[in-house]
C-alpha cells in the first residue's frame, strides 16, 4: 500500500468512526432516553387520551358548523380550544416516550359523527350534547386514573385536566338545547 491509499484508508476510518460516534450521541439524547421509559398503563393512557381528546374537537367542530343554538355553539368552541390545548400537551409527551398516538378519532367517534351530520335542529342538539355527557364521563375516569401514574409528567397533566373535563362535563349537564333562547355564559 503507498502513501495515498494509507492516506485515503485513515480518512475512511475516521469520517467512518464520526459517523458511528454522532449516531449513538443521538439516540442517547433522544427524549425517551433522557425522560425514561413509561409504564404499560401509562403508554395505553397516552393512546387512549389522545383519541378521546381528538374525538371531543372532532364532534365539537362538527357542533360548530350545525348548530344554531347559541349555548351549543358556546361550549363547543370552548371545548374545541381546551381540547385542542390538551391535544398538543399528549401529543409532546407520547412524542417524548416514543408513543405513536392518533390525531384522529377512532372508527366509533368517525361513526357518531356521521349519525350527528344526518340531524338537524333540535335533534342535533340533544344528540350532541348526549355525546359530550357520554363522552366526558369517560375522559374524566381515564384521566382520575392517570392520576396514580408514577411517571410525575403523565400525572401532572392528568390533575391539570381534570378540572377542563369537569367544566366541560358541567356545561353539558346545564345545556338544555331547546332553551336556544338562554344568554352566553361570560368567556
Amino acid at each position: 500500500m503507498d502513501l495515498t491509499q494509507t492516506t485515503l484508508f485513515v480518512g475512511i476510518l475516521a469520517l467512518a468512526t464520526l459517523v458511528l460516534y454522532y449516531q449513538f450521541k443521538a439516540r442517547s439524547e433522544h427524549p425517551a432516553r433522557i425522560y425514561g421509559d413509561i409504564s404499560r398503563d401509562d403508554r395505553r393512557f397516552l393512546r387512549q387520551a389522545a383519541t378521546v381528546s381528538a374525538t371531543e374537537v372532532t364532534l365539537s367542530q362538527l357542533a360548530l358548523k350545525m348548530s344554531n343554538t347559541a349555548l351549543v355553539q358556546y361550549m363547543a368552541k370552548r371545548i374545541v380550544d381546551d381540547q385542542t390545548q390538551v391535544n398538543r400537551k399528549l401529543a409532546s409527551l407520547a412524542w417524548r416516550y416514543r408513543v405513536h398516538v392518533s390525531a384522529e378519532p377512532g372508527p366509533e367517534a368517525q361513526k357518531r359523527a356521521q349519525q350527528l351530520r344526518a340531524l338537524q335542529g333540535g335533534a342535533f342538539d340533544q344528540a350532541y350534547d348526549d355525546v359530550v355527557l357520554q363522552d366526558h364521563r369517560k375522559a374524566i375516569d381515564l384521566f382520575t386514573a392517570a392520576t396514580g401514574s408514577a411517571n410525575a409528567e403523565i400525572r401532572q397533566l392528568a390533575e391539570a385536566t381534570l378540572p377542563t373535563l369537569d367544566l366541560h362535563l358541567r356545561m353539558a349537564e346545564d345545556l338544555d338545547p331547546r332553551g336556544a333562547s338562554s344568554p352566553l355564559p361570560p368567556m
